[in-house]
């Protein structure tokens, strides 16, 4: 199975003096107006977890397609080369 969806929103410049994991879910819910505990993969895990993360993102419309490979969606979709971002 492969999911599917579109860029939300990135957050690149993460601020330096992010030391807890209490610091890190307000800063995060600032800048994406959401609840961490809502919204993240992985929200449970503890902060050395997420500590070494050099950015995050959204997906909307998520949805998942049967049936093709990555390669098959890809050239259905005319994409010549290939995905940059990879999660997991």
């Amino acid at each position: 199975m492969v999911a599917v969806g579109s860029l939300g929103k990135l957050w690149l410049d993460l601020p330096e003096d992010i030391d807890s994991m209490e610091a890190l879910q307000s800063a995060f819910s600032k800048h994406f107006n959401a609840d961490w505990k809502d919204v993240m993969v992985g929200a449970d895990q503890p902060f050395g977890y997420h500590a070494a993360y050099d950015a995050y993102f959204t997906v909307r419309d998520l949805r998942a397609v049967t049936g093709m490979t990555i390669d098959q969606l890809l050239e259905d979709k005319g994409v010549k080369k290939p995905l940059n971002i990879v999660a997991g």
